[in-house]
């Protein structure tokens, strides 16, 4: 079986860790989000010193549309499947963060772009908040409420666009895998 596997929630939940250990497990590329954001924010000249919260840097009109591009582009170039530690949906989440700095119908394309690569994925599992604990890693933005917010955006748009995601527990990578050997 070809496997396009998104894990989907906010940042800081082992996200990155659980994917890396999946695509060693299946054998399948593991595309990391920050691949894509990195490379960005040196472009930009992110610092933290001047932003406070990457994610909203990030979430400029700009950015995300280039963030979303790329982030497409790699998965349909992965014809032996993947796992990523990032799905649109949370692209278009975060990018609601600077939803006064688009158009209406800005929004409403990413949003389509958004949506419409949500069925690309074969498997996808939501990591609620609150199932790990925000590491620092010199970048993301370890305020709890900001992080609760993208949880309650990323939750809206699980429903809204009615997305089938697996909720995982305690011990993701163990349920995770025992759904994927069915």
């Amino acid at each position: 079986m070809e496997y396009r596997i998104g894990l989907i929630g906010s940042a800081g939940l082992g996200k990155s860790s659980i994917a890396a250990k999946i695509g060693k497990e299946l054998g399948i590329s593991f595309l990391r989000s920050k691949d894509i954001t990195r490379p960005l924010l040196a472009d930009r000249g992110f610092s933290q010193e001047k932003f406070d919260c990457v994610e909203k840097f990030l979430s400029e009109k700009e950015m995300e549309y280039e963030i979303v591009d790329k982030k497409i582009n790699h998965e349909r170039l992965m014809s032996s499947g993947f796992v990523t530690d990032r799905t649109t949906l949370e692209c278009f989440a975060y990018a609601l963060l600077s939803v006064e700095n688009y158009a209406p119908d800005e929004v409403s394309i990413l949003e389509k772009m958004c949506h419409g690569n949500m069925s690309n994925y074969t498997h996808l599992f939501y990591f609620p908040y609150g199932n790990g604990w925000l590491e620092p890693n010199g970048v993301r933005t370890v305020n709890e409420y900001f992080q609760r917010k993208i949880d309650m955006l990323i939750r809206a748009l699980l429903e809204d666009w009615k997305i089938n995601a697996v909720t995982v527990g305690e011990k993701p990578f163990d349920e995770i895998m025992a759904l994927l050997r069915k």
